[in-house]
């Protein structure tokens, strides 16, 4: 093995424990949606704690599906037009 080959290895292992920090799992979304609804004063089993849950839930979906829908649009567009 020549040192090239660590090196070459070096900035992927990198960006992989980079990006992996930055994925949550649904386990830890579920979570954070329970936190945020509690911490507005709800009380979980109550009507309006899963209607908030269902809220963020949805708003979530939604920027998803923006940010997704605009990806495609700006890779859709030629790069000449742009800037345009």
């Amino acid at each position: 093995m020549t040192i090239r080959q660590p090196i070459r290895v070096l900035p992927v292992l990198l960006l992989s424990l980079l990006l992996a920090g930055c994925f949550n799992t649904g386990q830890q979304a579920a979570q954070r949606n329970e936190d945020r609804c509690a911490a507005g004063g709800l009380k979980p089993g109550t009507d309006a704690f899963a209607d908030c849950i269902v809220k963020l839930e949805t708003e979530r979906d939604v920027r998803m599906q923006r940010a997704h829908r605009e990806n495609m649009e700006r890779t859709s567009i030629p790069p000449l037009m742009r800037d345009r």
